[in-house]
């Protein structure tokens, strides 16, 4: 299994359900049937998730941990929105990262509330590894599909740390959850957007290159 499939193997591991439109283009058909029947063996085996990078970044154990974590997780696609807001020649791309900016700065502000509200002694400092590559000297279509590239993924991050956070019961406080299922919700049905805008302007299909976070 190639390492720009490991994001999906990780989620089907995690008994995440994608959709199927979804898991068409992340994994290439001859893959599927064997992503799906192994992925816990894979996911194992590999060591994806016991050293650096997105997988190890992707794990969650508390609540508490949910949150400081996905403070920086939504800054970085807040600080990429910003750049193709600024750069992108495609109106389409100006209001997908308006709406990253917007949404996800909220959340942070609502996270932010509830770690000072719940653990105000507990040092909220992370170490973030970013996923994302730099695309501060990128424009137009060369922006457009970095940004899409990445965010695919960085997305699956999300999706994968939200489901965790339910999935395994580390919910404390109950506005927690809603906050978390609507993140998980939300940022799936934006992956299907973006595969379709990279297969529709870039012709790409299947699981896109993945950011230096999944290099390690």
């Amino acid at each position: 299994m190639q390492l720009r499939s490991m994001a999906f193997v990780a989620m089907a591991s995690l008994g995440i359900v994608i959709p199927v439109a979804l898991s068409q283009r992340l994994v290439p058909s001859p893959a599927n049937q064997s992503a799906n029947n192994s992925a816990q063996n894979l996911a194992q085996n590999n060591g994806m998730m016991h050293h650096g990078g997105m997988m190890h970044d992707m794990q969650v154990s508390s609540e508490f941990d949910y949150l400081t974590q996905m403070i920086p997780h939504h800054q970085e696609a807040i600080d990429s929105a910003q750049l193709v807001l600024a750069g992108s020649n495609r109106p389409e791309m100006k209001r997908f990262a308006e709406e990253i900016i917007q949404v996800q700065s909220a959340e942070i502000k609502q996270m932010q509330q509830w770690l000072s509200e719940w653990y105000p002694e507990r040092d909220t400092t992370v170490s973030y590894n970013p996923m994302m590559r730099n695309l501060d000297n990128l424009q137009g279509d060369a922006l457009d599909q970095t940004f899409l590239e990445d965010m695919v993924v960085h997305h699956m991050g999300a999706v994968m740390m939200s489901q965790m956070l339910l999935n395994r019961n580390l919910v404390e406080h109950e506005p927690v959850r809603p906050f978390a299922q609507e993140i998980a919700t939300t940022q799936r049905q934006e992956i299907i957007q973006m595969q379709t805008w990279l297969q529709d302007w870039f012709n790409v299909t299947g699981m896109p290159g993945h950011g230096p976070g999944m290099m390690h």
